[in-house]
This record gives structure tokens, C-alpha cells and sequence, in this order.
């Protein structure tokens, strides 16, 4: 059997963010047993995102004197990088068409060298989570070209992470002759995770990643988005055994069922009505993502390791921080060391 590993969202967005609860999470994780720790990202978020797409915290946890706080990644994976000693941490996803490919490559090289090896870098398209969303505009980047800049820029990184005198010629991101040092102490660089749950980003990993990491799928959804992955990568002449197949999932769990659905399903409710899923049917929402008792829990993980996953990012829902690490702990107790 495959290893399966298993990773959290720290809160560095959400009604309970903060740098004290993002660190928790992260060195809690660490001391429970789980292999990673991931940001997710954006510049530009509003009030109606804070309130519509809750990726860390909960529904009860909103008030209405909250600002749309979001801390930056990358920055925030230099701080974690001091606080933990073995866990990964990465990001799900950098919205790689809002960061210049030349000084991302710079960030990223010295964030593995901060972390001694242990970053994974997602990279994103980025979508609009509401019709009010604002990041291409501000940024000025044409949302249609997003895909086409995205493949140019994980290409323009690497070629920096890889060659001492990188040179890259492209539509969107050109130099040549550019010594940028240090180069990042995992080679050629730090995996590349591709976010997204289209075929296009099925593709995009087969060409381009080291894993793919999408969202809202069913296990029967992950098995063929695998095996798009698997046949692209083997097209391009890359060994399909070398990317990871991830997932992002929401997840509550308790001992109790009923008492971990009461938990999910006003949360579950919230962000399956934004702009980018107009989920209309609950159940949607709930056949693809990991929510109930221990021994539910353990059914749907088992189903998306059938289905080849082998990595999970956890999105925990959760109305305070002690919760959160509750619901940690038992996962560590009783989900983890099954895949041990």
C-alpha cells in the first residue's frame, strides 16, 4: 500500500484567525503526529468572501465586527518554519497569475532553505469566489489568460530553481542570463502541487506537477481525475508514480454522529452557496468531503485511498481553537495510525 499521509489547514484566513491560532494549529499538529501543515492564499479578499468561504473556523464563529483578515502565505510559512521542526508546510494554493514568476522562484527557494527541505508549493489559477471579487482586477491581470500564465510561470521558476544562469521566453514572463541564488535545498526545487478539480488541472499536473491537490470531489471523481493525471504525465514522458494524488476536504469528526453532522452542515451550507459552486443540494457538498462519527470517518478516507489518494489536507471546521485541536487529536488517535 501506498504511504498516506495526512495534513491541516491552519487558520491564516477565517473568523479565528490570528498569528497566535495559526501557530497553535501548526506546532499542535506537529506534536500530535500529522505530516503537514498548509496556508492557503490570496492578496485581494472581502467581507462577503470572510462570510461566504470559510476555508478555517466556522459559521458560529462569524460576528459581524469582523475585518476580512488574511494573512499572506508565504510570509507566514517563513514564521511556521521557526516555530516546527519535521512537518511540511506548504500552500494551497499560491494564485500563481497574482505573484511575479521571478521573485515567487526567490521567495520559494529561501522559504525551503528556512524550512530545512519540508516546503510543498501548490500553485493556482485562482477563481472568482464571489461576483464581487476584485484580485485580477486590482492586480490587472486578464482572468481568460490566467490558465496560459500559470503554466509560464511554474516553467520560469523552475527554469530559476534549476539552471545558475536561468533564462525563460515566454508570452507572459521573459529574461535571460538571471543569477538568482540560492537555489532551494530540495532538488530541482520544491514540489509543485497544481490546485483545481477540472480535467484542465488534471492536465496542467501530468505536464507540470509533482501533485495535484483538488477540492470538492467524490472518490469516484478522484479515480478518474487520477487517471487523467497518470495518462497525461505518462504522454509527456514523466513517471506517473512520482506525483502525489491530494485532496483538500473538509472534515469533522466526533464520536458521535449526529452531534458531528450538526456541527458540518451549517458550515457545509455557508460555502457551498458561493459564487464559484452555487452547490444546490447538501448532499453534493456532503458525498465530497469527510464528515461523522470515527467510523464514518475511516469508511470515506478508506474510500478516496481506493481511489488513489495519498495525501489529505484537512479543513477542519470548528467554532473555537479548542475544538479544532480536539478534533485534531482524535484523528491522530484514530484515524493516522491506520496508514502507519
Amino acid at each position: 500500500m501506498a504511504t498516506v499521509s495526512f495534513g491541516v489547514r491552519v487558520p491564516n484566513s477565517g473568523p479565528l484567525t490570528s498569528v497566535d491560532n495559526i501557530a497553535r494549529a501548526a506546532v499542535e499538529a506537529e506534536r500530535m503526529g500529522f505530516d503537514s501543515v498548509f496556508l492557503h492564499d490570496h492578496v485581494v479578499w472581502s467581507s462577503e468572501m470572510h462570510r461566504h468561504h470559510i476555508s478555517s473556523g466556522a459559521h458560529e464563529a462569524l460576528s459581524d465586527d469582523q475585518s476580512a483578515d488574511f494573512f499572506e502565505s508565504l510570509t507566514t510559512i517563513g514564521y511556521l518554519a521557526a516555530l516546527t521542526s519535521r512537518v511540511q508546510i506548504g500552500v494551497a494554493c499560491l494564485v500563481m497569475p497574482m505573484r511575479n514568476p521571478i521573485y515567487a522562484a526567490k521567495q520559494l527557494a529561501t522559504l525551503d532553505h528556512l524550512t530545512r527541505g519540508r516546503l510543498i508549493a501548490g500553485v493556482g489559477l485562482g477563481s472568482k469566489a464571489s461576483l464581487e471579487s476584485s484580485e485580477f482586477d486590482v492586480f490587472g491581470v486578464p482572468f481568460n489568460r490566467r490558465g496560459p500564465m500559470t503554466d509560464e510561470y511554474v516553467e520560469a521558476m523552475r527554469a530559476i530553481w534549476e539552471q545558475p544562469l536561468a533564462s525563460y521566453s515566454g508570452r507572459f514572463v521573459s529574461f535571460e542570463n538571471a543569477e538568482i541564488f540560492p537555489k532551494p535545498l530540495q532538488k530541482p526545487g520544491p514540489p509543485v502541487w497544481v490546485g483545481g478539480w477540472t480535467d484542465h488541472a488534471a492536465r496542467r499536473t501530468g505536464r507540470l506537477g509533482d501533485g495535484w491537490v483538488p477540492g470538492w470531489l467524490s472518490p469516484s471523481e478522484m479515480a478518474r481525475g487520477a487517471q487523467v493525471v497518470r495518462d497525461t504525465a505518462v504522454e509527456h514522458g514523466r513517471d506517473p508514480d512520482a506525483i502525489t494524488i491530494a485532496v483538500e476536504k473538509l472534515t469533522v469528526i466526533d464520536r458521535d454522529e449526529d452531534a458531528a453532522m450538526a456541527r458540518a452542515i451549517p458550515t457545509v451550507r455557508t460555502s457551498s452557496n458561493t459564487y464559484e459552486r452555487d452547490v444546490d443540494e447538501i448532499q453534493f457538498a456532503l458525498d465530497r468531503h469527510i464528515f461523522g462519527s470515527v467510523e464514518s470517518v475511516r469508511k470515506r478516507v478508506r474510500e478516496f485511498v481506493d481511489a488513489g489518494v495519498t495525501h489529505f489536507e484537512l479543513k477542519f471546521i470548528y467554532p473555537t481553537i479548542e475544538d479544532l485541536l480536539s478534533q485534531m487529536q482524535l484523528w491522530a488517535e484514530e484515524i493516522i495510525p491506520e496508514y502507519r
